[in-house]
């Protein structure tokens, strides 16, 4: 292909922007006056429109007016000649009423303001179709069609329902004038050559802007009528009903099926933009010549500096250098390129680095993973393969020693497999803000002896010394989840520490905060490990044997849970083999310093009849075993809607009931149950392995009245199902408690 100088193809530019730009104004003529027509079909639609709301208006206050005087006592009463009198009051003040006329229900006229009060006209039954409709609906109407009287204008009556102690009694009817409505015309001085027109629903010309005398009363065209039944408002090309062509915009009333149209001649929307086209034209040919010199001379401007550039990037194109010694160009985008290959330059070498360091980093965050992944499969395998020599332990020994030796360590490491998931779980709610706590007034000091007394009846404290130093501590917090931190800072303080060594936990209050510290004598901490030791999954580097276990999240579970709190907690060493302290800090807030109420341990009960709803077959078989041998008396169903018709016919005790359910869930069996007689005196608990706060909200909500989650702390089962009867209800936990 033959190649072109630059300044061939910027003549070509200014060409090419030229004849579209000529073309365009063009196009902006004719759209200018499209837009002109367009405004000017605009004002004739909100002409009619207002036009419309004027007739609306004039309309409302004669019924207003109307219904007034259905209301006056004089004819409430029965006095007709006192209301005969306020009615031709009424009619000389208002200026469109021609007269006013009181009819029975079956049409016969009682009076007329026409005729003098007293004269017979019992023998006139008005059998119009408006006394019908308002015999029928019992609703005010406006006639929607012209009554032509015998002499004078034509008229529309209003027909108001007249009733007397709630019961339709008569009717009140207005006859109006239609030549009230030639003033709108004159009021809106309207142009000689433009029509306004009122017509009602079957297109009869009530009122008009010109030739009255002539067209009320008469039909207007077909086309014209079609065209106003198609929409509430609109715009269309017609002619009038005396042959001018033109274009009309209506308008719909809202109070009785009548329209308002305004029409104009079409030549008035026809303006001629020929004359503008022409000069536009004689003037794109100027601007083509100009353009043509101006491209050449700007194109010497550019091209010049182009060929510096262009030769610099051959000679040195790794020199940032090379750039920035091409001579000024004068031209600012020239300069902005200029720098921008010089900067590129500088920048691809800088890229080049920051590339290797972040496939360093995905490198390392990939080994963390996998560190990760191996450390949960080493942590869960564990537990799992103990509990699976355990079972086969039990299946085969005789020796009762043994066996409660194996009993004991399956559960010890079944609790140890829930407490890893439950950590899991933890961390991931707390990170996504789906924890909710659950905060009163507590003793730090009594929760840390909780959590101590656990891990000793776990037997984790057995090979160490544990001091406690604990003074009572009160603060507004949620006691379950700060025992989750004494709990975690303590076992791994417990990890880390060897065989006789000391651990010293101490509560305090210290200027407006409680304190909680734990301090070991074991392996101490770095300088890198006190930065980076509460970051989730992040362990010191261990042998294979994996001694200290854990998968790494209990301290970044401390760390959220104490911010959730409003707390800080800090990690500090002298040093590696000189021990480690954790201080947490939290704020104290509005609590005063109160011995919690003491409670009296319940008292001892019979066995209880329990239902167990569940769809897992083996864990209802264990739980089953598990309440009988305790005494119970233990009905089973497997879904929802056997659990549901077990529970009303045999109405036991307490129904321990799964959520996850097939037929209906725990949900709907909790809402079924409490509405009904049978089902509101049963104790109903939630077992369900749902165990986040708004499953517990959406178990209490639905009736339940305590949520477990699975695998179910039996001491816990055991207190609910040894709750006095039949005032057991009160004793379970309640939401907000």
């Amino acid at each position: 292909m033959k190649s072109r100088s630059l300044r061939f193809y910027l003549g070509l530019l200014a060409l090419g922007l030229l004849v579209p730009l000529v073309l365009f104004a063009a196009g902006v003529v004719s759209r200018f006056a499209d837009s002109q027509r367009e405004a000017r079909a605009q004002g004739m639609r909100e002409t009619a429109r207002a036009l419309a709301l004027v007739v609306e208006r004039e309309l409302g206050q004669s019924v207003r007016a109307l219904e007034v005087l259905s209301h006056s006592a004089p004819l409430a009463q029965g006095d007709l000649k006192t209301f005969y009198a306020t009615c031709q009051s009424v009619v000389r003040t208002q200026e469109p009423w021609g007269s006013l006329s009181l009819l029975d229900v079956e049409g016969r006229t009682i009076f007329t303001t026409d005729q003098p009060f007293g004269t017979d006209l019992t023998a006139q039954v008005d059998d119009r179709p408006y006394v019908r409709e308002v015999v029928a609906t019992g609703q005010a109407t406006i006639s929607d069609f012209p009554y032509q009287r015998l002499h004078g204008p034509p008229t529309v009556v209003v027909a108001m329902p007249v009733r007397r102690q709630g019961v339709l009694s008569g009717v009140l009817v207005a006859s109006y004038s239609m030549q009230h409505f030639d003033r709108l015309w004159d009021e809106q001085r309207i142009p000689q050559d433009w029509v306004g027109t009122l017509v009602d629903e079957d297109g009869i010309i009530l009122s008009r802007s010109r030739a009255r005398a002539r067209y009320v009363g008469t039909k207007a065209r077909a086309e014209y009528i079609e065209k106003i039944r198609a929409g509430r408002e609109g715009f269309f090309a017609s002619r009038t009903v005396d042959g001018m062509k033109s274009y009309a915009a209506f308008a719909r009333l809202q109070l009785v099926p009548w329209t308002v149209s305004f029409s104009g001649p079409r030549e008035v929307f026809k303006a001629s933009v020929n004359q503008s086209l022409v000069a536009l034209l004689i003037a794109g040919a100027g601007c083509c010549v100009i353009a043509a010199a101006w491209a050449t001379w700007a194109g010497r401007r550019i091209t010049h500096p182009l060929r510096d550039l262009a030769r610099a990037a051959r000679e040195r194109p790794d020199s940032p250098d090379a750039f920035t010694s091409v001579g000024a160009t004068g031209i600012s985008e020239l300069e902005d390129l200029r720098a921008t290959l010089a900067l590129t330059a500088a920048m691809v070498t800088e890229r080049e680095e920051a590339l290797r360091t972040k496939m360093t980093e995905a490198e390392a965050a990939n080994r963390a993973k996998d560190q990760f992944l191996a450390m949960l499969g080493h942590e869960l395998r564990n537990p799992l393969s103990a509990i699976t020599h355990g079972v086969k332990v039990l299946a085969v020994t005789e020796d009762a020693a043994s066996r409660e030796r194996t009993r004991a360590l399956v559960e010890r490491q079944s609790f140890h497999l829930a407490r890893l998931v439950d950590d899991l779980l933890d961390v991931e709610r707390v990170s996504s803000g789906r924890i909710l706590l659950q905060k009163g007034a507590m003793d730090l000091a009594e929760c840390v002896r909780r959590a101590v007394a656990a891990l000793e009846s776990s037997g984790k404290t057995q090979a160490h010394r544990v001091e406690l130093d604990v003074t009572p501590a009160w603060l507004q917090g949620d006691p379950s989840r700060l025992e989750q931190v004494a709990s975690n800072l303590v076992s791994n303080a417990l990890k880390y520490t060897p065989p006789g060594g000391l651990v010293r936990v101490v509560t305090r209050e210290e200027s407006g905060q409680v304190v909680l510290e734990v301090s070991d004598t074991g392996d101490g901490l770095s300088l890198e490990l006190q930065e980076r030791v509460f970051e989730l999954f992040f362990q010191a580097e261990r042998t294979l044997d994996r001694a200290q276990g854990g998968l790494g999240i209990g301290l970044t579970l401390v760390k959220r849970l104490v911010e959730l709190h409003g707390g800080t907690v800090r990690a500090r060493s002298e040093g590696v083999s000189k021990g480690s302290t954790f201080t947490v800090r939290l704020p104290r807030g509005h609590v005063e310093q109160t011995p919690a109420p003491a409670v009296s341990a319940p008292e001892a009960s019979t066995g209880r009849h329990v239902l167990l709803v569940d769809d897992h077959e083996d864990s209802r078989l264990l739980v089953r075993e598990l309440l009988e041998l305790e005494g119970h008396t233990v009905s089973e169903a497997a879904d929802g809607p056997s659990g549901l018709q077990t529970a009303r016919s045999l109405r036991p005790d307490i129904v321990l009931l799964d959520i996850g359910l097939p037929g209906m869930d725990g949900y709907e069996v909790a809402r079924a149950l409490r509405g009904t007689e049978e089902g509101r005196g049963l104790v109903l608990i939630a077992v369900t392995g749902y165990g986040l706060e708004e499953d517990r909200r959406k178990a209490l909500d639905a009736g339940f009245d305590e949520h477990l989650v699975k695998p179910v702390d039996l001491t816990r089962l055991r207190e609910l199902l040894q709750l006095p009867l039949p005032a057991h209800r009160a004793q379970f936990t309640k939401p907000g408690q």
